[in-house]
């Protein structure tokens, strides 16, 4: 296994075919993509049940060296400096194909200013979605992403999307720019998982300023 820069790139649904061109163009070994999903940022509330144009997409790619880093950053932040949007970074240990190595030329790029922060990613039962967006509100994070109808399986049984609504889990990913903020956020949030289960994990990260 080796150390690479996990990147997470969420961008409004119109723009997330600039947002894989990019991808392609930079040669990242593959990607995940989840459309649809909802959220809060800078520029107000995005809905997924309003046609594609309110909705925002979730991207996930990988970038082996630094020179194809480079090469992402420069063109993913004029997309996110014109419509908004965040791109997250964080070091993972990833299994990669020996022969996989693009073939990019250094760009000797000045990396855009990336500031420290803490991904929170808290994943809990849909039908109380509404407490947790609740207590992110009270703590003022600067927004959120939120993926519904997700399956799984925890110390409660399996949750599976297929079944209802009200026996499915949604993932809710935010950003704590503080140590206080997020100690708030895991003080508030805790009393509400223990009593209806539910997982909070917290990452060292950064993201991108624009």
């Amino acid at each position: 296994m080796e150390l690479v820069n996990r990147v997470e790139i969420i961008v409004s649904t119109l723009e997330q075919r600039e947002v894989i061109d990019i991808l392609n163009s930079v040669k990242v070994p593959g990607y995940t993509l989840i459309e649809n999903s909802s959220g809060k940022g800078d520029r107000g509330i995005c809905y997924n049940d309003l046609g594609r144009e309110f909705s925002n997409s979730y991207i996930s790619t990988i970038c082996t060296n630094q020179i194809q880093f480079e090469y992402l950053l420069r063109d993913i932040l004029p997309i996110l400096k014109t419509i908004g949007g965040i791109c997250l970074i964080t070091t993972s240990n990833s299994l990669i194909s020996d022969n996989f190595s693009p073939n990019l030329t250094s760009l000797n790029l000045s990396i855009p200013i990336m500031q420290e922060v803490q991904k929170v990613e808290i994943v809990i039962d849909t039908s109380h979605i509404e407490d947790a967006l609740n207590i992110l509100e009270i703590v003022s994070v600067s927004g959120y992403t939120i993926i519904k109808d997700t399956s799984g399986k925890g110390d409660r049984g399996l949750v599976s999307s297929d079944i209802d609504y009200e026996f499915s889990n949604s993932y809710i990913m935010t950003v704590c720019t503080n140590q206080k903020q997020l100690d708030n956020l895991v003080e508030k949030i805790t009393p509400l998982l223990k009593k209806i289960g539910g997982v909070c994990l917290v990452t060292d990260a950064k993201w991108v300023n624009h």
